[in-house]
């Protein structure tokens, strides 16, 4: 009776017994055992517990030497106790066993970027950026993350292929709307070609994934101090602020904002912390020039604008707002080689055109001055300048011409009374 069951009212016998001997002909494969431990292998890595994950490692690559996943934890751990090249070789196994793993690929071009061995994978830090495209096009077509269309795009901005870049960055946030270096970077691209509304579109969409994503807040609070909104700017800073208050492009950007609110003495404090964080920069140093110039103090705004010709001495402005603090400061003869240095760094530039003009005519040489004149006077008829820079160059033309003029009439009667006295009956 043990095997028999009961089935409507009626016993059934053997039933049992036939089916489990046709199950005994049907056993489950056997699951292979190489793969039995993986799950154990992560969870040691995972836990740090490396001694006892290293252990088990060797318990599977003995039994096979073509476990991928033991071979990348064995490479993992090895690069972390410092043995690059057996790492290397350990990732050069996996890669081995399964060479569409991305992730292989990547450890080994890890290991060899460690070991400086960067003409066989590294192509952009030697320099050979078209090899470097190359590969980075193609890392683009084996996985969908957006760090290699990232990447492209850097190289094509090193050969100002805008274009290209765009297309790059854009290619980056389609496969990953979310991503927030692609968003930033973009935004910073249509900032370097003016197109301000969709770097701001851009930055927005950022601070939209990370509100204190500091790559994205810095540019949007440029951005809006540019369009004269600096109160908004000032609290976008200030939330910068709490993630980098030693940046000194941070201060800076504040300094400024508060001096075009007229707010003097705590735009020099910002800018001051600026220059401390970064004395070897020329922009804080020039902008405290501009702000000590404003507020009626040449000489300390000769001392900034000085460090300011150390840091760039390739850059114009600050030699002639130096220019400009030894004029005040009567130096007329140091104000001219400034304004000199200046116009020759930028003959083209209308506001050294016009202080150079100014400075000339200071020092007795209305001649230069008239001819500094024409050179602006012929850049402001193709190009839109300034009005002050209008107005003042009109100023000083028709003070010069009638200087001339004067100057003429005067020699004119020099010249008569010379001829009257001359022929004068009295003159010996």
């Amino acid at each position: 009776m043990a095997n028999d069951i009961v089935s409507n009212g009626r016993l059934q016998e053997n039933t049992v017994v036939q089916r489990t001997r046709n199950d005994r002909s049907k056993r489950a494969p056997d699951i292979p055992a190489i793969e039995s431990r993986t799950w154990l292998l992560h969870r040691h890595y995972t836990r740090h517990e490396y001694s006892a994950c290293k252990l088990l490692i060797e318990q599977e690559l003995t039994k096979s030497n073509g476990h991928e996943y033991a071979n990348y934890l064995k490479g993992l751990i090895l690069r972390k106790e410092g043995k690059i090249q057996d790492s290397l070789d350990c990732f050069q196994t996996a890669y081995n066993v399964n060479s569409t793993n991305v992730d292989n690929v990547k450890q080994i071009a890890k290991s060899l970027l460690i070991m400086g061995s960067h003409k066989r994978e590294a192509y952009v830090n030697v320099n050979q950026l078209q090899e470097g495209k190359k590969h980075f096009k193609r890392s683009t077509e084996l996985t969908k993350s957006d760090v290699p269309n990232i990447d492209l795009a850097r190289l094509y901005l090193l050969d100002d292929m805008i274009p290209e870049a765009r297309n790059a960055y854009t290619a980056a946030l389609n496969g990953n709307p979310q991503s927030i270096d692609a968003a930033t970077e973009l935004g910073l691209l249509y900032l370097r070609i003016g197109d301000m509304q969709r770097a701001f579109q851009q930055f927005g969409a950022a601070l939209a994934h990370s509100p204190t994503c500091v790559k994205a807040i810095l540019p949007m609070a440029y951005v809006m101090q540019n369009h004269r909104e600096y109160d908004v700017a000032l609290s976008k800073y200030k939330v910068a602020a709490q993630a980098i208050p030693e940046s000194s492009i941070l201060w800076n950007n504040i300094g400024m904002c508060l001096y075009a609110k007229q707010k003097y003495v705590a735009a020099i404090s910002s800018l001051k912390r600026a220059h401390y964080l970064s004395p070897m920069s020329c922009v804080p140093s020039c902008n405290l020039g501009i702000v000590f110039l404003t507020t009626g103090q040449p000489a300390s705004a000769a001392i900034y604008l000085c460090a300011a010709v150390s840091a760039e001495p390739k850059n114009p402005m600050p030699y002639m707002l130096l220019g400009l603090a030894l004029k005040r400061l009567d130096d007329l003869e140091g104000a001219e080689r400034s304004l000199t240095k200046a116009h020759a760094l930028a003959p083209q530039d209308p506001l050294i055109l016009i202080n150079y003009a100014v400075i000339l005519d200071a020092r007795g040489k209305q001649a230069n001055a008239t001819e500094i004149l024409t050179a602006l006077n012929d850049i402001m008829a193709v190009v839109e300048v300034d009005a002050q820079i209008s107005q003042m160059a009109k100023k000083l033309s028709k003070r010069l011409q009638r200087e001339k003029t004067e100057s003429n009439t005067g020699q004119e009667m020099l010249t008569e009374e010379y001829e009257k006295r001359h022929v004068s009956a009295d003159e010996v």
